[in-house]
């Protein structure tokens, strides 16, 4: 069972999206990026199983029982695997905060969604693997919000996370400069 990939075109963000992204993105809290984080990783591994593959440590992948020199510190695999999930998905938060922090400058934003999906290319990430992210992030978000996760706030994730979608895909398949 495989991603599937459904056609996103951006939108442009407008500046009560912008505001309405930024008022959210607080009510998260930098504290809150670990368990945020492992919530994606865990709903993007359920959704779409094969971007498993694409870690590169076996132990991640595999779960087995066999160790290496970075697992000295870890107790067990499985809880090596715990963290290694935590920490990805931590910086996966961290990475969303800086494109919060420049949400209303489009170049910018751009040009960072260039730069990471440029970096992910190097990791054999594909377009659908991207998708992923959408299903995943507004999951997580629902689940950590609660009652604060309304409509206007995940229509202006939506709007936000349509234009990750697209210009990081641009850049995977190298359509972008």
């Amino acid at each position: 069972m495989g991603c599937s990939q459904a056609k996103i075109e951006p939108e442009a963000l407008t500046p009560d999206d912008a505001r309405i992204i930024r008022e959210t993105w607080k009510m998260v809290g930098r504290e809150a990026y670990g368990e945020y984080g492992q919530r994606l990783m865990l709903r993007i591994f359920q959704k779409c199983p094969d971007i498993k593959a694409l870690w590169q440590n076996p132990r991640v992948m595999n779960n087995n029982a066999t160790t290496t020199a970075d697992d000295a510190d870890a107790p067990n695999t499985a809880n090596r695997w715990k963290m290694d999930l935590r920490n990805h998905g931590s910086k996966f938060f961290n990475s969303l905060d800086d494109l919060i922090s420049v949400v209303d400058k489009p170049e910018e934003l751009f040009k960072m969604l260039h730069d990471i999906g440029n970096r992910h290319r190097g990791y054999e990430v594909k377009p659908e693997h991207i998708q992923a992210i959408v299903d995943g992030l507004n999951h997580t978000m629902e689940f950590g919000l609660r009652d604060k996760w309304t409509d206007n706030r995940q229509k202006s994730f939506q709007r936000l996370i349509n234009i990750i979608v697209a210009r990081t895909n641009r850049a995977l398949s190298g359509t972008e400069k």
